[in-house]
């Protein structure tokens, strides 16, 4: 797969130019966008209880927090059309520290990624899960899930600019209210 970020080594980007100064070559366009990748406020972070009515220190299984959500995109394009495909494979990492509730030292986390069009309609939505393991005595971590892959067609004039990707925890409407209440100073 050949990504928009490569780069040419100096070697050739300075005889490129040195011809094109001469009126041998013309200056390739550069690649068009990627998608640009966002992380969903208020979904950015989960503090996950255990189950039933507590919600204090004592109750907490986990919190996460995304942290990094990273890619690059690949164009297939139609030269005959002007239509194609594009491919984006990204990375999200999130940081971890296990609560005083949690006895057996794993998080199973739950995300969602979501592409928009121009409007901010969702156009596809994919939910991931992974477990995440606290070794020995580790009470915090950084943790990177693998890869995701996400392909969708491209109409004549279309590039990633006219698309937006979206990470975000799968919240519960209480665990939505409760980030809200954190981000307003609201204590628990």
């Amino acid at each position: 797969m050949t990504h928009l970020f490569a780069y040419r080594p100096a070697a050739i980007a300075m005889m490129t130019a040195a011809l094109s100064a001469c009126g041998m070559f013309t200056a390739s366009a550069p690649p068009p966008p990627c998608p640009e990748l966002s992380v969903l406020g208020d979904a950015a972070s989960l503090t996950k209880f255990v189950e039933g009515a507590g919600r204090d220190l004592t109750d907490v299984l986990y919190e996460a927090r995304l942290v990094d959500a990273t890619g690059a995109c690949d164009y297939d394009m139609k030269k005959e059309t002007g239509e194609g495909t594009l491919s984006v494979e990204m990375a999200v990492s999130m940081e971890m520290a296990r609560g005083p509730a949690n006895r057996d030292g794993k998080a199973l986390v739950h995300y969602f990624v979501a592409v928009t069009g121009k409007d901010q309609e969702i156009l596809n939505k994919q939910d991931f899960a992974g477990t995440v393991e606290f070794t020995g005595n580790r009470s915090q971590l950084r943790w990177t899930d693998e890869p995701v892959f996400l392909a969708f067609p491209l109409k004549k004039g279309q590039t990633g600019r006219d698309f937006r990707i979206y990470v975000g925890y799968d919240l519960t409407p209480e665990e939505l209210e409760f980030n809200r209440k954190q981000a307003s100073g609201i204590r628990r």
